[in-house]
């Protein structure tokens, strides 16, 4: 692997990390990871991307080495501004943009809010968020969803991270929640995942209030209206041994340009699990971006 430059985005006094690889000159593209997981995440596919692309990962806020922006303050649209605001600081523009679950779902987003910077989308598994498909098989009104989000706040008040006696330790934790993905690939995640804590332990870097989602981010008419909106070539990748289900028709049919891929034995993390097959396939999509 290619090590990665690090620096930090300064957005009104709370700043972003981001990595980057490759020439600045040349087009760029933008990785977004997915809930709890970090910049490094992307560490393989951005090598293999230097050769012709200047990418760049961003840790969203209270993930990785971001600042924790308090509890209340991880909904979708959060994390979008923050986009926004990296690629104004960076200077990105007509960028290819790639986001992983969570990530692959603020992407849609940007993409549509944005589409003028937008040459290129690829989300993997993040069409449809569990909150969406919840909210659609037993909807709540919105004023009950409301008062359990203020309860998961207050619950998460009261919660204390897992400590844990080494980075050897958080890694096993790691790979028992994602089996198929390689032992190395599991210890780098895991290295780059976790902090030392003043009394000696090991705790991971996220902040546990991105856990409770914004019951605004339910909305799946919301949904329907930024695929809509999204103008770009769209490539969306789903592993054929995932727990996602892959979106319905007639979501599908909202995005103008698009195709979908799937990964045979791939499950959620599928750039991991299929990595050499997932990397040929945005190659090949991007060399069809003109």
């Amino acid at each position: 692997m290619i090590a990665p430059r690090s620096a930090f985005v300064d957005i009104r006094g709370s700043r972003r990390h981001v990595l980057t690889w490759g020439d600045p000159a040349a087009a760029p593209v933008l990785m977004v990871h997915g809930l709890l997981d970090h910049a490094y995440n992307w560490d393989w596919i951005a090598s293999a991307l230097t050769d012709r692309h200047h990418v760049v990962a961003i840790d969203l806020r209270g993930h990785g080495d971001s600042d924790w922006t308090g509890r209340g303050s991880y909904a979708l649209s959060n994390h979008v501004i923050d986009l926004a605001d990296c690629v104004h600081a960076l200077g990105l523009d007509r960028l290819h943009l790639v986001g992983h679950s969570m990530g692959g779902h603020i992407a849609l987003r940007f993409a549509a809010t944005f589409p003028e910077h937008v040459r290129s989308l690829c989300s993997i598994e993040g069409v449809e968020l569990p909150i969406i498909r919840d909210q659609a098989k037993a909807p709540k009104p919105y004023p009950v969803r409301l008062r359990e989000w203020i309860d998961g706040q207050r619950r998460d008040r009261r919660r204390t991270p897992r400590i844990y006696a080494d980075v050897a330790e958080a890694a096993a934790r790691m790979a028992a929640h994602n089996p198929g993905v390689d032992a190395e690939t599991i210890a780098h995640l895991a290295r780059h995942g976790v902090t030392r804590t003043v009394e000696g332990g090991w705790r991971w870097k996220y902040d546990d209030a991105c856990r409770n989602r914004a019951p605004e981010d339910a909305h799946g008419v919301d949904l329907d209206e930024i695929l809509a909106a999204i103008a770009c070539p769209t490539l969306l990748a789903y592993g054929g041994d995932s727990w996602i289900p892959e979106p319905s028709a007639d979501r599908l049919a909202r995005i103008a340009d698009h195709r979908l891929i799937r990964f045979p034995g791939a499950s959620h993390w599928l750039h991991h699990q299929s990595r050499a097959a997932f990397l040929t396939a945005l190659t090949d999509f991007f060399e069809t971006i003109r």
